[in-house]
């Protein structure tokens, strides 16, 4: 076979140098034998050298986000400051408004109390003047009182009162005057009838049994009545003066004959007996219009003028 010549490679011009360095075999004993994590080791790892780290760009763009940084926070501070200013302000003036409404509430109060002070005031003082006049009437009123029940005592002055004696169908005047003869017979002190002035009955609501009152033309015919039936229940204290004596038809009933006492006084009078008897007094009578009591026999004489006199009493 022949011989093939080739022809000599043309020369490589001058050229500028390669910017990546060619690529050398080199022969290394092969480790693939070895562990994985060996094989990982023999990689080699590039590491940046301390002139990348001064890169003025990354610089630039580390600074605008620090300053970003710094803004937002700067502005999430403001942001928040301002809602609570505002939430504070509303606060504040929601208090505001309510420490003056209680203000002016304290005020209508305080302005009516004072009011009510003023009418308390002039009520009181109002009542002191009705409870001075009240007393001034009181004492005016038992004036006259005393005025009347006097006037009236002395009209009543030769009377007498005969109670328990039984009203007849068809009574009459006469009658009644018959009854009181009867009565100052029984007594033995005669009355004539132009010796009786006026007698009649005192409407009540027992119709049946309404006391007899016989005006006397003297007082000293009274006296000797009134004195002759309690000398009578005295001596006869088991049979005391009753219808029997009078002859009247009917049970027996006590006839009780006194002084014919004005009403002021009779009330006065059943007053001081229902004291007499609570309070241990042994003698409770009326004479002349007057009411007297006495403890025990032989104790002072008390005499009673009006209801006054039986509070102090009662006190003492």
């Amino acid at each position: 076979m022949p011989r093939v010549h080739r022809s000599p490679p043309p020369a490589l011009s001058a050229s500028p140098a390669p910017l990546v360095p060619p690529l050398t075999h080199s022969v290394s004993e092969s480790n693939l034998t070895g562990s994985p994590k060996a094989a990982m080791d023999s990689i080699a790892v590039p590491t940046l050298s301390r002139d990348a780290t001064s890169d003025p760009n990354i610089t630039l763009r580390r600074r605008k986000r620090e300053e970003f940084s710094r803004e937002d926070v700067s502005e999430m501070f403001s942001l928040f400051k301002q809602e609570q200013d505002q939430r504070f302000t509303a606060l504040l003036n929601k208090i505001q408004d309510g420490i003056q409404t209680h203000t002016e509430q304290n005020a209508k109060i305080l302005s009516s109390i004072d009011f009510l002070g003023q009418k308390y005031d002039e009520m009181v003082s109002r009542i002191d003047s009705l409870e001075r006049e009240k007393s001034a009437d009181r004492k005016y009123i038992q004036s006259l009182e005393a005025r009347l029940d006097q006037l009236d005592r002395s009209l009543r002055g030769s009377s007498i009162e005969v109670r328990n004696v039984p009203k007849k169908a068809g009574e009459s005047k006469e009658d009644l005057l018959n009854l009181i003869a009867k009565v100052g017979g029984a007594l033995n002190v005669p009355v004539q009838q132009t010796e009786v002035r006026d007698v009649y009955r005192i409407n009540t609501k027992n119709e049946t049994n309404q006391p007899i009152v016989a005006e006397f033309t003297s007082v000293i015919l009274r006296d000797k009545i009134v004195s002759s039936v309690k000398s009578y229940n005295k001596k006869y204290t088991t049979t005391k003066f009753s219808t029997s004596n009078l002859k009247l038809e009917g049970p027996t009933k006590p006839i009780f004959i006194s002084e014919s006492l004005a009403p002021q006084t009779k009330k006065l009078f059943f007053m001081a007996r229902e004291f007499a008897k609570s309070s241990d007094f042994k003698f409770c009578w009326a004479s002349r219009g007057k009411i007297y009591l006495r403890r025990s026999d032989g104790a002072a004489l008390i005499k009673v003028n009006n209801e006054s006199d039986l509070e102090n009493l009662k006190s003492n």
